[in-house]
């Protein structure tokens, strides 16, 4: 009698577990909670769990992503990277093609209008515009030669490509891997040359437009 009454005043959350621990039976729809000890934080504290980060308030706590700072960061960037770079640009609304026109120079239509303005009264815009289509020959180029020096490293006697209906298809080379790293070695050899001799050519433009103080265009 004293063990029924004991169990009939019990704590529901414990009654429930006592009876699992005794029958060995479990229902699903059965839960055993706990309580957390409660945390105490200072203004100013952060802290963070396996999703969240927070912060202590006057009066209440502040919660965000992991992640929001880096996201914020990679925003504003996205954001800068839409902004013409003229900082007394008057276009308020940007267009797509304004925008465009920031992605390939960093200016927007009627502030690359007035800068190349200045540039041809001044004499030089040959010199400026060589200067733009040089750079990007030699990016273009000294990217086309890295990919030729991994070419090298991955040169083998044959290789074996898998189907899309999981078939394997095997094709050597036509020569030795000797002689295919030598070739592609010329063609490394032959593509530097050429950039030297722009980068040459884009140094005498820089030159010529440092000389008329419009470097600062570029």
């Amino acid at each position: 009698m004293g063990k029924e009454f004991k169990k009939k005043y019990m704590h529901p959350t414990r009654r429930k577990l006592l009876d699992m621990v005794k029958t060995g039976e479990y229902d699903k729809n059965t839960t055993i909670g706990y309580s957390k000890a409660k945390e105490t934080h200072k203004v100013g504290d952060v802290w963070e769990d396996e999703h969240n980060k927070y912060e202590q308030k006057e009066g209440y706590v502040v919660k965000t992503g992991k992640n929001s700072e880096a996201f914020s960061d990679v925003r504003k960037y996205l954001n800068e990277k839409q902004q013409c770079s003229n900082k007394d640009c008057k276009t308020i609304k940007k267009s797509s093609k304004d925008k465009t026109m920031i992605e390939k120079g960093g200016y927007c239509i009627d502030c690359t209008i007035d800068r190349e303005h200045a540039i041809r009264v001044a004499g030089v815009y040959d010199e400026y515009a060589s200067y733009k289509v040089w750079t990007r020959m030699i990016i273009y180029g000294k990217a086309k030669i890295e990919q030729y020096n991994q070419a090298i490293l991955d040169v083998k006697p044959y290789y074996e490509y898998i189907n899309e209906d999981g078939s394997t298809e095997k094709w050597e080379l036509p020569q030795s891997v000797e002689s295919t790293k030598k070739e592609i070695q010329e063609l490394i050899d032959s593509g530097n040359k050429e950039i030297e001799e722009i980068e040459e050519k884009r140094n005498l433009a820089f030159e010529k437009l440092r000389d008329n103080n419009m470097e600062h265009y570029l």
